[in-house]
């Protein structure tokens, strides 16, 4: 019986340690501008394509949530631009940014130390909700997740 535990506690080390090795390596990645799945919200609800060779990119872009997936999972924006979640599904959603559990990412603060003080720019929706727009002051890629469902998960790039 005690071979048996022994065992238990050494496969559950080794998957913990392989979950943190893998949430480890969801970080931001640099904008190398050879993005090719640029969306640009025409406004109604739908969006399309956008010419990559153009150097208009869209200000906003509409994430639709349905407690499954994000369409589109990854949109690009300029610097200075909004994202909107809409969340079409029954449970709520919880918009954070990489890396869970972490949420440092984009302001270099954690979670608990943004959420509190409103006035920090964080890219986390603080708290389970149906909707969220976030502006991106920052250019690069930035990872995101439902923080209550965080294998749900998607990028927004952001260009000058």
């Amino acid at each position: 019986m005690q071979n048996t535990w022994i065992w238990v506690v050494i496969a559950v080390i080794v998957v913990g340690g392989g979950f943190w090795w893998w949430q480890s390596t969801q970080t931001p990645a640099t904008n190398t501008g050879a993005d090719t799945n640029v969306v640009v919200d025409t406004g109604a609800g739908s969006q399309v394509p956008a010419d990559t060779g153009t150097p208009s990119l869209p200000m906003t872009a509409t994430i639709t949530y349905d407690g499954a997936s994000f369409s589109p999972s990854s949109v690009t924006i300029k610097k200075g631009g909004t994202v909107a979640w809409n969340n079409e599904g029954t449970a709520e959603m919880w918009i954070a940014s990489a890396q869970h559990p972490n949420h440092t990412a984009y302001s270099d603060t954690s979670r608990v130390a943004h959420c509190p003080d409103t006035s920090k720019t964080a890219f986390d929706q603080c708290a389970g909700g149906n909707n969220y727009t976030f502006k991106f002051d920052k250019v690069g890629t930035w990872n995101y997740h439902d923080h209550l469902n965080a294998t749900m998960f998607g990028s927004v790039t952001v260009v000058e």
